[in-house]
């Protein structure tokens, strides 16, 4: 990308973590985008580049290119100013669109989108970043990261009188079943650009996709493993780019849910540093481990290693023990709080499995350990709802039997309700739509009742 773009950026960071494991990497930052980079990948001009995934589909399917990293997730915005009075994508019927720089993503994208329609539309291919102010524009197309480039964050504060356009639903059901290898649904969030006044003014829908570091099959399967470990351990350096890698074990993000992924690239994420020679040329050599398992069983080396094997084995199932002792005591009385922890605590020991840290047979037993734990989490929630379910089937119920004449009585019922519904709300027991729903409801009796105080006592709506 250019020098101050989301994919520059991404880029800097990656030259900022490369030499962690003796990479330098070039970048001139003179590219136009997708486009672009997959065309000079393709034509051997670079060894790595970034590219959104709908752009490097077809190659992908093709087995040209695959991937090393997910490093972003690229939101389709559509911009237009508040004086062409367009409200969504499908009012862009005869206006004039910037769709970006040819060897640009944002080209691709937009161009796809408009073909996907019947929309008729003046296309021009500029430079969508410099054109938010530009009145011979209806409306621009930009696609990228929230946030993430520093031109199109500063256009967007410094601009007035901008509305975002939200795509129709049926629109974007049609491109996620058309490309569900590259689009999503997914929303623009309110103020993301602007917080006073808000810029979204409120959530936008439109569709995202994918935006990764690709190679080529041919490329040294050392070299690529050595950048996915460098990207991999520094994670949380990215998170700017793409927010799921800030999360607890997040590095998995990198690489879960893509379809095409370099051997060197996989080999990182499963046995951890690539540099680690011997472990890496023991772990491929079946023989060779069958030496050594012989050799090592036959020395007092090899005791004194199994002795310490099983005095770790022992420690690390003892912990766990204990951790599933604590969270059984919860399970009466918070049982999804028991499974998040339970969850959080599979994910800690796949981590763990992946960069070699725990054996693989130890990891089943802790897995076969988890998986029954869970069910019972489950189990246990669904009693609780079915408790719940009883009991707002219970108060309902009384409500509707209890004598039409007791309306003092049926109020403070139902506020004796209210409070319990807000108390499961709070403990999670309910979701908020249902509750909302429920409270609604309540304030419609409350109100039917109060009325009918002052007209007829003894009529009452039936419950449904």
């Amino acid at each position: 990308g250019s020098n101050e773009s989301a994919y520059g950026r991404i880029g800097k960071q990656i030259q900022q973590v490369a030499p962690q494991v003796n990479l330098t990497v070039e970048d001139n930052f003179d590219s136009q985008g997708s486009q672009q980079n997959l065309k000079r990948l393709l034509d051997r001009e670079v060894d790595f580049a970034l590219v959104q995934l709908d752009v490097a589909s077809d190659a992908m399917k093709k087995g040209e290119v695959v991937a090393v990293a997910m490093l972003t997730e690229e939101y389709v915005h559509i911009v237009s100013h508040e004086d062409a009075k367009i409200r969504n994508f499908s009012e862009l019927q005869g206006k004039t669109v910037d769709i970006g720089p040819p060897g640009s993503g944002i080209n691709f994208t937009a161009t796809r989108l408009f073909q996907a329609t019947n929309l008729q539309i003046q296309a021009e291919t500029g430079d969508s970043l410099t054109r938010f102010n530009d009145q011979s524009l209806d409306a621009l197309v930009y696609v990228g990261p929230l946030k993430a480039s520093v031109q199109v964050r500063e256009k967007l504060r410094s601009s007035t009188g901008l509305r975002f356009l939200p795509l129709n639903l049926s629109f974007i059901n049609y491109l996620t079943l058309q490309f569900p290898e590259s689009y999503r649904k997914a929303y623009i969030p309110q103020g993301t650009y602007k917080p006073l006044p808000a810029l979204p003014t409120s959530d936008v829908l439109t569709i995202s996709t994918g935006g990764a570091l690709l190679t080529r099959p041919d490329v040294q399967r050392e070299t690529v493993a050595l950048m996915a470990w460098a990207i991999f351990s520094n994670a949380r350096q990215f998170a700017s780019f793409y927010p799921k890698l800030a999360l607890e074990n997040g590095g998995i993000n990198l690489y879960e849910g893509l379809l095409y992924v370099h051997p060197g690239a996989l080999q990182a994420y499963q046995r951890g540093d690539p540099r680690v020679a011997w472990l890496k040329y023991l772990q491929e050599n079946t023989p060779l481990q069958a030496a050594s398992i012989m050799l090592l069983s036959t020395t007092s080396i090899g005791f004194l290693i199994r002795g310490w094997r099983k005095r770790k084995t022992e420690k690390i199932l003892k912990g766990h023990r204990q951790a599933i002792a604590e969270l059984q005591k919860q399970l009466a009385t918070d049982p999804r709080h028991a499974l998040r922890e339970t969850e959080n605590l599979q994910q800690r020991y796949r981590l763990m499995l992946i960069e070699g840290n725990l054996a693989p047979d130890l990891y089943q037993q802790i897995d076969h350990v988890n998986e029954i734990f869970v069910q019972q989490c489950r189990g246990a929630i669904n009693r609780q709802q079915d408790g719940d379910l009883n009991q707002i089937i219970g108060n309902l119920t009384d409500l509707q039997n209890h004598s039409k004449n007791d309306t003092d009585w049926m109020l403070n019922h139902l506020q004796s309700c209210q409070e319990s519904y807000r108390e499961m709300l709070l403990n999670g027991h309910l979701d908020f739509p249902t509750y909302l729903n429920l409270y609604q409801m309540q304030l419609l009796l409350s109100a039917v009742l109060i009325n009918e105080t002052h007209q007829s006592p003894d009529l009452l709506p039936q419950s449904s």
